[in-house]
């Protein structure tokens, strides 16, 4: 939280903060660390953008992202694909 305010160009003191968070009842989320033993390791593509991160024709160069959001029952996948001619989403489905 002071991190965000100092971002924000607010210089606050760390107990200020903490004293407003208890008196607002704000509670800070501690996410526990997940092992990673065990998992294969990530797919690696070669680099073929070259970071030139625009294109000429309209689906000559498209990226994507996949995300997950937890939910009550565990998880769901977002893709999103961009097309780099104008930066527009191309698709974008929950998997």
């Amino acid at each position: 939280m002071r991190t965000a305010l100092r971002k924000e160009g607010r210089n606050v003191n760390s107990k200020k903060v903490r004293r407003l968070m208890r008196e607002l009842g704000i509670r800070s989320v501690i996410r526990k660390k997940r092992p990673f033993a065990g998992r294969k390791p990530s797919v690696v593509f070669d680099n073929v953008l070259h970071r030139q991160f625009t294109a000429q024709e309209a689906g000559k160069k498209l990226v994507t992202d996949i995300t997950y959001i937890r939910v009550v029952d565990g998880f769901l996948y977002l893709s999103v694909v961009l097309d780099l001619h104008n930066v527009a989403t191309a698709s974008t489905m929950p998997v």
